[in-house]
């Protein structure tokens, strides 16, 4: 097993530090509203608690239940415990605030109430963020007393535990309690009137498609003018003034994961109140195909569908990309398609599922799409096939190969479908597969069925339906807790499905997660096998939704096997923990899963990672890809780095960065769609 010191990423740097200072109470109140005395005296009475101290430092304004999981382990709380605070107070604006200690920062820069001249003096509620860079910073913490030239501190998820300080170096720039310096401070905005208050409803579990948001208002002080929604302290939606607040969240815009949705409330004075919740997006991101070879040179490159937004004549632009391998790395980007310089019309990126194969069997692998056309006016659900067809060293324009409503398919659903590619009939032309959500039954029962398209070579088949679990009396299948990925796992020369399968959480809180396969005949395909579940093989607890899965054959034998980069939350001093694992096809069957990397005492965020794999050099051995997403930097350009795993057959060595848009130009990792 390998492991690596990486840099650190940007979103979920929280935590904490070690404190030395010894315990110090406050010695003269300055004057402050009541509401600075009562939030110090709340935070301090918490010294010495845990995360889950009165169930957990959150209420209907958390960032994430501070107990979520190992007693708070999975994640620092250190934001969460500021958060906590400041929502028992009339504090505007809280729908900025996430998980991160740098949301804090932002909220500083939004209201403009962020401090960083060394001349500052803090005041009683101040957030005090430490070592800020980039969007990412390491600690936040509270202000609790200013007297006598020294300031009290109190801050969550100091060696795990709330803790009470006092010190005399409190200027932006200095380190009072160790190595990590003050960055600024942010002050609260205390709003004097009653607030009013919201509840959001339209956002729970596990969404895919649009989710249908509403909120129910309450007026304070003053009447209700509008409410607007966040995800992740970002707004998605203008102000909307008329109840019930509809504002349809396409969640395809988001990437697979859980995130936080927030709903804020406006009174006609300015004042403000929040609500948020957690959701687990899941819409089938194109982690399923591997060896997308462009250019035909046996070498595998990625490909990127990348979003420029809607224009000003309100046409939508999007460009693809592909990163060419050398063997030894990958050649910078080069943008092969875009709908506006070649007069193709609106192209909506929202509204595009991305896959790769190689369709026309002439060894180049192609690009295709699923497009959302909407619905027709007698409510017919509109979906569409495009591929984009490779030259070699271009492609071109993206051709139409099927719709449902041209072919007489019926009505297709977008939203319910996840999309695969695979040569499933053996033939040498890759195939697409889509498994697709049929809902719910009177009874109950979740129904799920695979679809797939068979290339021709020139054009594809109408879809054929290959399995759903009523028809075959194989239960309740949830499409929503399916992750599906393709490949030959048996080594017969036809493509399989793969299925990574959330069965939920037991009574002791073990978290059961289980890989299924469903093998092509080569015109059919055998119901789902169960190949390993965590409880029946005693591997621990498996979380479903910290797992992103990619698959390919990383030991070259002709088999493909099964990745997963696994989220293990994050250490007490702010760092991501990741690892990778892998589940070997036997043929028959699979072997437990066997870590092949984590990020040691270095720190790697899997909620800013998208996967690929391909085998990269050409040695005959699938590596795994990684798109990283850095944010936001200072300078106001988005960062994006590719990473490779290269496999050594046995391992994976440790992750190399192959390109870096710093400096470069500025690359939107939430605009980047994986191929």
């Amino acid at each position: 097993m390998s492991r690596a010191v990486m840099p650190r990423p940007i979103r979920a740097g929280l935590a904490s530090f070690v404190v030395a200072a010894a315990l110090s109470g406050l010695a003269t109140t300055p004057v402050h509203a009541s509401e600075f005395t009562e939030m110090a005296a709340l935070a301090k009475s918490q010294t010495g608690n845990g995360p889950c101290a009165g169930g957990g430092y959150h209420n209907g304004l958390m960032q994430r239940n501070s107990c979520d999981g190992s007693g708070g382990a999975a994640h620092a709380w250190c934001a969460d415990f500021v958060g906590w605070v400041w929502s028992k107070y009339n504090v505007m604006g809280q729908a900025v605030l996430t998980d991160a200690a740098s949301s804090f920062w932002a909220y500083g820069q939004k209201y403009g109430t962020l401090h960083t001249s060394p001349t500052y003096t803090p005041s009683v509620g101040d957030a005090v963020v430490y070592e800020y860079a980039n969007g990412w910073a390491q600690h936040v913490a509270m202000v609790t007393g200013v007297a006598d030239g020294k300031v009290t501190i109190t801050g969550g998820n100091e060696s795990n535990s709330v803790r009470t300080n006092t010190t005399s170096s409190w200027r932006v720039g200095q380190a009072p309690f160790g190595s990590q310096r003050i960055s600024g401070y942010i002050s609260p905005k205390i709003q004097q009137a009653t607030p009013p208050q919201v509840a959001l409803s339209g956002a729970t579990g596990t969404v895919s498609g649009v989710a249908n948001l509403t909120a129910s208002t309450t007026a304070g002080t003053y009447g209700v003018a509008s409410v607007q929604y966040y995800v992740d302290g970002e707004p998605v939606s203008g102000k909307l003034t008329q109840a019930p607040y509809s504002f349809a969240l396409d969640s395809s815009r988001f990437p697979d994961g859980k995130h936080i949705v927030a709903a804020e409330v406006t009174d006609t004075n300015g004042n403000t109140g929040a609500s948020r919740a957690q959701i687990i997006t899941s819409n089938g991101e194109a982690t399923s195909t591997f060896h997308a070879d462009f250019n035909g040179d046996g070498k595998a490159d990625v490909g990127v569908l990348y979003d420029y937004g809607k224009q000003a004549d309100g046409s939508y632009e999007t460009g693809l990309w592909t990163y060419l391998s050398n063997g030894a790395g990958f050649n910078q980007p080069v943008k092969v398609w875009d709908n506006a310089s070649t007069n193709f019309g609106s192209w909506n990126w929202d509204r595009s599922k991305v896959t790769t194969g190689d369709f026309n069997g002439d060894g180049k692998d192609d690009v295709g799409v699923l497009y959302n056309n909407g619905q027709q006016t007698d409510g017919t659900n509109k979906t569409a096939l495009w591929t984009f067809t490779s030259t070699g060293t271009d492609f071109t324009n993206p051709v139409l190969k099927w719709d449902n409503v041209s072919t007489g398919s019926g009505s297709w659903n977008w939203n319910r479908s996840k999309v695969t590619t695979g040569d499933f009939n053996g033939d040498g032309k890759d195939d697409v597969g889509i498994l697709y959500n049929n809902g719910q039954q009177t009874d109950g029962t979740n129904v799920t069925a695979l679809w797939t398209l068979t290339s021709t070579g020139t054009d594809f088949t109408n879809p054929s339906k290959k399995w759903d679990n009523v028809s075959t009396a194989t239960g309740s299948w949830n499409w929503d807790r399916s992750k599906m990925v393709s490949g030959d796992f048996t080594g017969d020369g036809k493509a399989d499905v793969g299925i990574l399968y959330d069965n939920g959480r037991q009574t002791d809180g073990t978290n059961v997660t289980a890989l299924w396969t469903l093998a092509s005949t080569g015109t059919d395909f055998t119901n789902p096998s169960k190949k390993w579940d965590n409880v029946s093989t005693a591997t621990g607890s498996w979380n479903w939704d910290r797992s992103k899965v990619t698959t390919g054959d990383f030991n070259g034998d002709g088999k493909a096997d099964v990745g997963i980069l696994y989220d293990n939350g994050q250490t007490e001093d702010s760092r991501n923990v990741s690892a990778l694992w892998t589940f070997t096809s036997t043929g028959s069957d699979f072997t437990n899963p066997s870590k092949k990397w984590d990020s040691g005492t270095g720190s790697w965020n899997s909620d800013t990672s998208k996967l690929t794999a391909g085998d990269f050099n050409g040695d005959g051995k699938t590596d795994i890809g990684v798109l990283y997403g850095y944010g936001v930097q200072d300078d106001g350009s988005n960062r994006t780095g590719l990473w490779k795993f290269t496999s050594t057959g046995t391992d994976f060595a440790n992750p190399v960065m192959s390109w870096d848009s710093a400096g470069q130009t500025s690359w939107n990792w939430k605009a980047s769609k994986l191929g």
